[in-house]
Formats: structure tokens, sequence, C-alpha cells
């Protein structure tokens, strides 16, 4: 399957949030951009990630933010020793551009298997036509 160029760009910020302070970036999950004629599909991996540790905003229309953690399973013992640790864990944030307009009154999200999945409408513009006087 061949990449081409999207109408939007995906930025993935480390340093800094909105808000201004200050923060570390554990983890990037894999995400997905996908276009059909009516719609923005979007999947993130987000395993081990609960519903309820994720947030997502939608800014200017245009901004779609993700915000979340994945918090690390715990032992009991008080002393453990890793032979291998591949996991990630910890705080995550990707934020996605989308320069063509969408219809906010039409957004489904669901998670399913470890899969964030959000369907996001495209805003129909009608066509105006302009008689030249």
């Amino acid at each position: 399957m061949a990449k081409r160029n999207y109408p939007f760009f995906e930025i993935e910020i480390s340093k800094n949030f909105p808000s201004g302070i200050s923060t570390h970036i554990d983890w990037k999950p894999n995400t997905n951009i996908l276009e059909t004629q009516d719609s923005l599909i979007i999947e993130m991996e987000l395993p081990g990630v609960d519903k309820d540790d994720v947030s997502i905003t939608l800014l200017n229309n245009q901004e779609l933010i993700f915000k979340g953690v994945k918090k690390q399973p715990r032992l009991d013992q008080a002393l453990v020793t890793y032979y291998l640790f591949e996991r990630e864990f910890g705080t995550f944030y990707k934020k996605i551009v989308i320069d063509f307009p969408l219809d906010t009154s039409k957004i489904k999200s669901h998670m399913e298997n470890g899969i964030l999945y959000i369907e996001i409408s495209k805003k129909i513009m009608a066509e105006v036509s302009v008689k030249i006087k």
C-alpha cells in the first residue's frame, strides 16, 4: 500500500502542553489516519490504557488533541527484578492538525481491543455562485 501526502499534518509535541506547563512525554501511541469520502477516521493504539485515562479535545475545529496516561502495573513484592522491560508506560500527548472543515456535531468514538477509534464527519461546504455585476 503506497503512502501519499494527506491534506493535513500531524504534530507531536513533547516539551510543553498548551497550558505552558513543562512536561515529559513518556511514549507516543501509533496512529493511523484514514480519509473516506464522508469522514476522517483516526485509529490510535492504546493497549492497556483505560478509556477514563484518555482525553480528546477538538480546538478551533481543526486541532485534535489526545492526552492521557498508561499506568504501570505494580507488583505486590517489595523487591522486583526485571529481566526484560519493553512495555511503555506514562503520559502521552499527540496533536493532529486537519486543514479541511469538520462537522463537529457528528463525532463518534469508541475503544475496542486496545484501539481508540474516532470518526469525524467532513463538513459539506455549499457551492456558492457569484454573479458579476
